[in-house]
């Protein structure tokens, strides 16, 4: 007899008469009084849900509604299962009362209609005037009409990011001000369909994404309402559960998913998935797409890391340019090798060498090797070292058969603590041994050789209200142990202690979508006189361009430059040549002036000695193709506009640079 009989949850018998319910119960109407296969359908249940121990009140209601839904598939399409806080009982006969409006009322009717007739107490489903059912059985009958005198909204679920704007105070200003507009007051209670309520917990909803919670979800759950008359709303934040790698074949996957395992078990913000995929990003010979996926246990989604990694593990580059010296040798050519993640772990090994032409007197070689360390995103360890030899046999220095070798060793950390995609810092700890050594016929000129610590940090900000790039490079080096020979016949006056701060700041302010001012300012200052390997250049490609490549040589300056940059103006948006793309991305038209200031410091510097002043205009342009191998051609050209003199004589100086990637 399918009787809306009452089970008590873990015990096969049914309530009895005069019973009171008690809290943790599920009560389940619908279904035959007495019925093994009922019995054991709800146990096998409760067991799934009991496995980590005792359930809270939110675990339950869940335990009931997969009870209600395996009664169902089982046959029993009337069965319904509720907490025992979330009925109203009634009796039969002559001495039936009115259903009463919560659990404690519904336990003493039970009572008293045991004792004034004999008929059996039944629990019912909860009245429908005070229930919020199933989303599913909202929508069906009269139920999708029926309203609810509603008081006011109860929250759940609300974590603290005020960083977000996320707080139980700013969703329960928000839930208040929804329900004011719906005509309610705390005072007096106004009548609301299902919909009305589910549209206050879908403006909760939009304000999660709004704030890049994107799975963040708010909900009304099938509850009981009771003399308060509050609604709960019920919000799952939507965390991240499993993270999964795929496509990786020469990278392990712990060492891509490493950035991402501290989003585990936390809400899932479209901030925190960024700053995390960046960090992936910045691993060589790699590119990593991501998607999502529900995870296994509700309220869980998973983040799928999809990775692409490059045909071969080594990247090539050539290139030619005119940036060497009379004494060095003019022209420069350049060949690099890296292998990225040799050990599959997001390593990179680089090894590059340039070798001056005209006259042949200069190599110059370096090999650096990069390692992340996945424990920390961001965090990676880099050692290396660099070399170069000169031999002077040109401009009257022939004879003198001037020769030596410069060498840096170093070994170090970055940390890259910010990475989102409109800011970047990172600060270094390097330690380095620079040594240079000249020798002329035998004898000595200099022997100079430093332990120094260099200690830096740099920000990359990209500027959306004013539309530019900041660039800024700072870095603080303080000589540790001064291990030179004497005699130095080169700096006869360096300080054998110095300490020396460096900045270097770039602002791109970009124009119109074609036209682009740069700002440079690099400086240098000590109170120390510097050997040649730590003193500020003046002049060259990247200094002044009217003039050689370090023509001036000083302790402390600075350097400024103003650049005009605009693509293909005229005719950018007609097609090239070169693979069909518009002009506006082949070729790039800029105008310059440079000007930089140099001072000598410590025992270098003498009041007969003038600061040196550079200056200079100049215009140039950029030649591109990506699609051929990322080839570039960069060509300037400058003249001096003060009167310091060049010392090569030259009244304009260009320096060109090509370069290939494969």
């Amino acid at each position: 007899m399918a009787a809306a009989l009452a089970l008590a949850l873990g015990s096969s018998s049914a309530w009895g008469q005069g019973s009171a319910p008690q809290p943790g119960q599920i009560l389940i109407s619908g279904v035959p009084a007495s019925a093994p296969e009922i019995q054991k359908i709800i146990d096998g249940e409760y067991q799934k849900a009991a496995g980590t121990g005792a359930l809270d009140h939110a675990q339950l209601q869940a335990l009931a509604q997969r009870i209600t839904a395996a009664l169902h598939k089982a046959g029993y399409p009337q069965a319904h299962a509720y907490l025992a806080d979330q009925f109203a009982a009634y009796s039969f006969g002559g001495g039936a009362k009115a259903a009463p409006q919560n659990a404690e009322a519904a336990a003493s009717a039970v009572a008293a209609s045991g004792s004034e007739s004999g008929n059996a107490a039944l629990a019912s489903a909860p009245s429908a005037a005070g229930v919020v059912p199933p989303v599913k059985e909202r929508e069906s009958g009269g139920a999708a009409g029926q309203k609810i005198a509603v008081r006011g909204f109860r929250i759940d679920g609300v974590g603290d990011h005020p960083d977000a704007g996320i707080t139980y105070d700013s969703i329960h200003a928000l839930v208040n001000e929804e329900y004011r507009k719906l005509g309610g007051s705390a005072d007096q209670p106004v009548m609301l369909s299902f919909a009305q309520m589910q549209g206050v917990a879908d403006k909760v909803t939009a304000r999660y994404r709004k704030a890049g919670f994107i799975v963040a979800d708010a909900f009304l759950p099938a509850q009981t309402i009771g003399n308060d008359q509050l609604i709960q709303i019920q919000i799952l934040e939507g965390q991240v559960g499993r993270i999964v790698v795929k496509g990786n074949k020469r990278y392990y996957a712990d060492v891509i998913a490493a950035p991402a395992q501290q989003l585990k078990n936390k809400p899932l913000q479209n901030s925190t998935v960024d700053s995390a995929l960046l960090y992936v990003r910045d691993l060589p010979g790699v590119t990593v797409n991501s998607t999502f996926q529900p995870g296994r246990q509700t309220g869980d989604t998973d983040l799928i890391m999809v990775a692409h990694e490059a045909k071969s593990p080594f990247t090539f580059t050539t290139g030619a340019d005119n940036y060497g010296t009379s004494l060095t040798g003019r022209y420069r050519a350049l060949a690099g090798v890296t292998w990225n993640s040799p050990l599959g772990i997001g390593d990179s090994l680089s090894a590059n060498v340039d070798y001056a032409l005209d006259p042949n007197q200069n190599a110059y070689g370096s090999l650096v090797y990069n390692v992340p360390l996945v424990v920390v995103p961001g965090l990676g360890m880099t050692a290396g070292f660099t070399r170069s030899q000169l031999q002077i046999s040109s401009d009257g220095f022939g004879a003198l058969k001037v020769r030596g070798p410069t060498t840096t060793h170093f070994v170090g950390s970055d940390w890259k603590f910010i990475n989102t995609d409109d800011m970047k810092m990172q600060v270094s700890l390097h330690v380095m041994r620079e040594q240079s050594r000249l020798s002329t016929q035998g004898m000595q000129l200099s022997d100079e050789k430093f332990n120094v610590l260099d200690l830096g940090y740099a920000m990359n900000h990209t500027d959306r209200r004013l539309q530019g790039v900041d660039l800024l490079q700072v870095n603080v080096r303080k000589s540790l142990a001064d291990q030179s020979h004497e005699p130095d016949l080169v700096s006869p006056n360096h300080a054998h202690d110095f300490t020396l701060a460096k900045v270097s700041y770039t602002r791109l302010q970009f124009l119109t979508q074609s036209q682009r001012l740069y700002f440079k300012l690099n400086g240098q200052w000590t109170p120390d006189a510097l050997v040649p390997m730590e003193q500020f250049v003046i002049g060259g490609p990247d200094s002044v361009r009217s003039y050689p490549i370090a023509d001036g040589l000083t302790d402390r300056g600075y350097y400024t430059s103003l650049e005009y940059h605009v693509d293909a103006p005229g005719f950018g948006n007609k097609p090239s040549p070169f693979y069909a793309r518009p002009w506006r991305e082949v070729l790039e038209l800029e105008t310059f002036l440079d000007y930089a200031r140099g001072f000598n410091a410590g025992g270098n510097h003498s009041s007969s000695t003038p600061p040196l002043t550079f200056s200079g205009f100049g215009m140039g342009f950029i030649f591109r193709i990506p699609q051929f191998h990322h080839f570039e051609f960069h060509l300037d050209g400058a003249i001096p506009l003060g009167s310091q003199q060049a010392t090569d004589r030259h009244g304009y100086h260009v320096y060109g640079r090509m370069g290939l990637t494969f």
